[in-house]
């Protein structure tokens, strides 16, 4: 089988066209990382166990491509419905890793797969850092990236320590690029950019996610 992917405990195999394995090493603190995880949704071919604790498992799928390839067979703009299946299943995941108390500065493209072009999974674990007292603490120079958050950008100087919520902004901004194909203006009036979505789940989701004030961002789907 081809390889196209194997990294972080995670390697993903092509066998044919129409088949795809996705394996995981599910241990320690890559554990956390899988969660919350809609396995429910997949087909598991393989489990490896320790008692009753889950070591490893390979999951199969029809697809397995990454989120610029997805966007690329859309025409670059992605439907409602794949924007809210995005926004839930990497939302869902950040989450569970602040259970953890661990959160990521930033989401990108190349961080993110779908499992037969519905199922979003974060995939970049080498982003995580400990949350300490509600905050990242970034100890390296971070290249500059599409879907940085306000405080991301005026980081002058390294370390530096911004909200934990940096990653929820940044979700929200990618989510933007993913609908409109274009880049969210974060000194302009973030309803005005979203104004076609007015009155969606999206959009109120949109706008908690995309607060400057940390203390007011949240992610919440109602």
């Amino acid at each position: 089988m081809k390889i196209v992917y194997n990294k972080n405990n995670t390697k993903i195999q092509q066998k044919s066209k129409n088949q795809w394995f996705l394996s995981v090493e599910w241990e320690g603190e890559n554990r956390k990382f899988w969660l919350n995880f809609p396995f429910q949704l997949l087909k598991i071919v393989e489990q490896k166990k320790e008692g009753d604790i889950i070591k490893k498992f390979t999951i199969k799928a029809d697809s397995v491509i990454t989120l610029k390839e997805l966007l690329k067979k859309h025409k670059n703009k992605l439907p409602y419905e794949l924007c809210m299946e995005l926004l839930y299943n990497i939302g869902n995941q950040i989450q569970t890793l602040e259970r953890f108390y661990l959160g990521i500065p930033y989401v990108d493209l190349d961080d993110i797969v779908v499992i037969n072009e519905k199922i979003f999974l974060f995939l970049n674990s080498n982003k995580i850092i400990d949350i300490k007292s509600q905050q990242l603490e970034i100890e390296q120079p971070i290249k500059k990236a599409m879907f940085f958050s306000p405080e991301l950008k005026e980081i002058k100087k390294i370390p530096a320590k911004i909200s934990y919520k940096s990653s929820f902004y940044s979700l929200g901004s990618l989510i933007v690029f993913c609908y409109y194909h274009k880049q969210l203006d974060m000194n302009s009036e973030i309803s005005l950019q979203i104004k076609s979505l007015y009155t969606s789940k999206l959009y109120w989701s949109l706008l908690r996610l995309l607060e400057k004030d940390t203390s007011k961002r949240h992610y919440l789907i109602i």
